[in-house]
């Protein structure tokens, strides 16, 4: 039999149905890209855009989506970026934690995961602006306009490099997301890659 996906019960998990994850992300760019990853791992992800764009307000999308899909959901994602204002960025995480939502964070900014792909790097950006001036320093993004499925098409055979990168970054910079430069983003990867080894609504035997 055929486990179902998305048709599942409302009020608490049940082991009888695949694992279903919400993800709420700051920007196009994000969501662009994430569903991207998804299409290509033919799996099933709710990902969707905040109802803002300060890290907060995606955290209270979460919270209200969790809410109104009528969806018990087995893990719910918020991804955001410092940007420029470090308090807002530290105040969401905490939010998050304290709805044991999981936070996907980048400072400053989700560039860093794209160049993460063919550069390492410990010493900070210091703003927005002056990671996307360096990502575009990088062969194909040269004319980069912020495009989620660009990044994807660039960076997807490298992702195994990011992650590396990204998971060395964090035991650098002492798993601390206030630190310039700092992104988490390779675990929605690794939790990505989690689902299509149990997702299975192509149907198993």
């Amino acid at each position: 039999m055929t486990k179902r996906l998305s048709i599942r019960s409302y009020r608490k998990p049940d082991n009888r149905y695949s694992p279903l994850d919400l993800v709420v992300c700051e920007g196009e760019t994000e969501v662009d890209y994430l569903c991207e990853l998804a299409k290509s791992l033919r799996i099933h992800v709710h990902i969707c855009k905040g109802d803002g764009t300060d890290p907060k307000s995606i955290v209270n999308t979460a919270k209200r989506k969790s809410k109104e899909d009528g969806v018990k959901y087995d893990k719910i994602f918020c991804v955001f970026d410092r940007d420029n204002s470090l308090s807002s960025f530290l105040e969401a995480i905490e939010l998050c934690k304290s709805r044991k939502f999981i936070p996907i964070v980048s400072n400053p900014c989700f560039e860093l995961w794209p160049y993460l792909h063919f550069q390492m790097r410990e010493s900070g950006f210091g703003s927005p602006q002056q990671m996307i001036k360096a990502l575009k320093k990088l062969p194909g993004f040269e004319a980069y306009d912020k495009d989620g499925v660009e990044i994807f098409n660039i960076t997807f055979q490298l992702i195994d490099v990011a992650c590396k990168r990204a998971s060395d970054l964090i035991i650098k910079q002492n798993n601390n997301p206030k630190i310039d430069p700092f992104t988490n983003a390779h675990l929605i990867i690794h939790r990505f890659r989690m689902l299509k080894e149990k997702q299975n609504y192509f149907g198993k035997w």
